[in-house]
């Protein structure tokens, strides 16, 4: 069928069809316009060193997308949700917590696949069609372009929260080269006077709608080996997170009934959920084997030693 008589909504219509067959829980679209209004916000994040510890973010390249792929034109947004009620981090005596987006396969291995396949299926109907992959690895507003796709919002967690459905969930994005009718954006967010997630942070690397990496417990234990300040240690002591953190989001009154991940896909527990802090490995050949096709594969066995030597001494 020629280009120019395929119908752009019935297109979409079949796009959101198939991306909800492939297990999203909610997508939306959004035109790859700049982001204008996150630009001075987002300079003075940078301007306050807040990035030094993220060295690949670049406001540039961020607030727009076509500096990313300049072919695109239509960003199509899922929300992958993860979580599963029994899979509480810490529930196991004497264990450490791993946030729940540890506790199954590498999410990239599982999302990336199936952006890939929708991707090929829509060529085959509209020819011509170009398209790239998005997952948590590209420099993306990923939750602003989820906002303006009408998933949710950001909310002061810095997370994007999607409505009811909460905000245990991982954002794909598929570029394409086609213009599409956008969505209707989430003009607002509705956290209202809330600030649990804000109170329940261990190390205090929140304010509304924004997040100091330096001070973030993540940072040091997934995103880099640099030395933790004095209070952040004492807050991974205290807390036992010893990969990720999920405190502001178990406290988020949104995720008291959140839509939950498939548990074909996100499994058991590995034996770093279930094994007391003592059991587990400190040795390079051991540590090797455990996170093995999961988003934790990327920390280092040394990396890993070093947080357990913070959270539970020499």
């Amino acid at each position: 069928m020629p280009v120019e008589h395929l119908d752009p909504l019935a297109f979409k219509a079949w796009l959101r069809s198939e991306a909800l067959s492939a297990g999203l829980a909610r997508v939306g679209f959004a035109a790859c316009e700049a982001f204008q209004a996150e630009e001075a916000r987002l300079q003075a994040w940078f301007q306050e060193g807040r990035g030094t510890l993220l060295p690949y973010l670049d406001p540039t390249t961020l607030l727009e997308p076509r500096a990313l792929w300049p072919l695109a034109r239509t960003a199509l947004v899922g929300f992958f949700p993860y979580a599963r009620p029994e899979a509480i981090p810490g529930s196991v005596p004497g264990s450490l917590k791993l946030s729940r987006y540890l506790w199954g396969p590498d999410y990239h291995m599982l999302l990336k696949p199936r952006l890939t396949r929708l991707l090929e299926a829509a060529q085959a109907r509209w020819p011509g069609l170009e398209g790239r992959v998005c997952v948590d690895t590209a420099p993306l507003l990923e939750r602003q372009l989820a906002a303006r796709a009408g998933l949710g919002w950001q909310g002061k967690h810095t997370l994007l929260i999607a409505g009811k459905d909460g905000s245990w969930g991982f954002l794909g994005v598929l570029l394409l080269s086609v213009d599409l009718p956008p969505d209707e954006p989430v003009a607002t967010e509705f956290c209202g006077t809330c600030t649990a997630c804000l109170e329940a942070c261990p190390s205090g690397a929140l304010e509304p709608f924004l997040l100091d990496p330096a001070r973030c417990l993540t940072t040091y234990t997934i995103e880099t080996e640099a030395e933790p300040p004095a209070g952040v240690v004492a807050a991974l002591a205290h807390s036992r997170w010893a990969a990720g953190c999920d405190a502001c989001q178990e406290a988020c009154p949104w995720n008291r009934a959140p839509v939950w991940g498939d548990p074909a896909l996100w499994g058991g527990p590995s034996p770093l959920h279930t094994r007391s802090a003592d059991e587990l490995p400190r040795g390079a050949a051991q540590w090797r084997k455990l996170p093995r096709r999961t988003a934790l594969r990327r920390v280092r066995d040394r990396h890993w030693r070093a947080t357990l030597t913070r959270i539970l001494g020499p």
